[in-house]
């Protein structure tokens, strides 16, 4: 009898136990969709949430609005691209003046208690193995099915598509003519497991009928995350130039990267790999060389409403020291509005051993541009 006593006494207090370290939440996207299960763990990025046995969610803090909870509603906010809670808590069951407490906080610490917080190991560990399909129970050693959830994919992958279009146009009639225009683009598509890029710049100038400028550059690029950091990346770039007599330059590389920065406001990465050039000029005459990419990539949101970025390509020729070529976009993005945006860049190409007479080693250009985000 005392043993019975015992045991049920014992389950009860791990019953309990249980209970504490789970939070069931009722959570709103801002496109209204409500997923309700139980947290097991959060950080600066997502909100891990288990729902039944089988499957564990992970919602980005960025489409989260509202969280409720017992007897508490937290209000969900982003200003700056920093989080902020409002907190409301009520003693008794109806929401009532008397009864409410209302805080603001921007620490995740203030609505989730630190054991969640601290195991950020397993969560690192259960968001990589929902990346790759498969949702591990956290309070069962068996790994479970792998999952088939559409809807929690759109949860997690909402608006992947990002980017900006910048144009600019100068226009001087009188004592001289002058016409220019420039057009600079930039998208991104940013997934789980992978990221797409692309970029592209136009540039048309001419002065009292002469052309001074008539170029078009493009970029795309596709990397595959294979750590939280480590990624492997496959970049195709052309380029056309009139002035420079050149019909065609391809450069291809491949390799892998590390984002050694990965911060809200600050974002750094670097990546290696060999490369291909190829080049074709107007005379008919084609040229190709080997090399190796080193590139580097920054984004600082240095303002609320600024944020500077500076991208770098250094490309050598291992056979011939003297062959290399430097490419690089530095600027300024200030919003003016949502969807608005001034914009001032820099853009330069240094060529080492030009392959064209009476062209420059460095080619710069500054651009002052006005852009369309979304």
């Amino acid at each position: 009898m005392k043993y019975y006593y015992l045991k049920t006494i014992t389950t009860i207090l791990i019953f309990l136990s249980l209970m504490d370290s789970v939070f069931p939440d009722d959570i709103k996207t801002i496109d209204g969709d409500i997923i309700v299960g139980e947290t097991v763990g959060v950080d600066e990025e997502y909100i891990s949430v288990k729902q039944g046995r089988d499957n564990i969610v992970f919602i980005q803090w960025r489409i989260v609005s509202l969280i409720s909870r017992n007897k508490e509603i937290i209000i969900v906010s982003h200003e700056n691209n920093r989080k902020k809670f409002s907190i409301l808590t009520t003693s008794t069951d109806s929401f009532s003046v008397k009864d409410i407490d209302f805080k603001t906080t921007d620490n995740i610490q203030d609505i989730y208690p630190e054991e969640i917080i601290a195991n950020r190991s397993f969560f690192l560990h259960e968001r990589e193995q929902s990346e790759q399909g498969v949702t591990n129970d956290p309070f069962s050693s068996s790994p479970l099915k792998p999952q088939n959830a559409p809807q929690q994919n759109a949860v997690q992958q909402k608006k992947p598509w990002k980017g900006n279009i910048d144009a600019g146009l100068t226009i001087q009639k009188g004592n001289k003519e002058a016409l220019t225009t420039n057009v600079k683009t930039d998208f991104s598509c940013e997934r789980t497991k992978d990221n797409m890029y692309f970029n592209g710049l136009l540039l048309f100038e001419t002065k009292d009928s002469v052309k001074n400028a008539d170029e078009q550059r493009g970029t795309l690029k596709y990397e595959r995350k294979h750590k939280r950091r480590l990624y492997s990346f496959y970049q195709e770039s052309v380029e056309h130039d009139e002035i420079e007599k050149l019909n065609l330059r391809s450069i291809t590389s491949t390799g892998f990267g590390y984002r050694f920065i990965e911060r809200e406001k600050l974002k750094y990465k670097s990546e290696i790999g060999p490369s291909f050039t190829y080049e074709r000029f107007r005379n008919d005459i084609h040229q190709t060389s080997p090399g190796l990419r080193i590139g580097n990539s920054l984004d600082w949101q240095i303002l609320p409403s600024t944020l500077f970025y500076f991208k770098v390509d250094f490309l050598p020729v291992p056979q011939d020291l003297v062959d290399w070529r430097l490419e690089s976009d530095m600027g300024l993005r200030h919003k003016l509005a949502k969807s608005l945006s001034l914009n001032l860049s820099w853009i330069n190409q240094y060529d080492n051993k030009t392959s064209a007479e009476n062209v420059s080693k460095n080619d710069a250009t500054i651009l002052s541009t006005i852009g369309y985000n979304y």
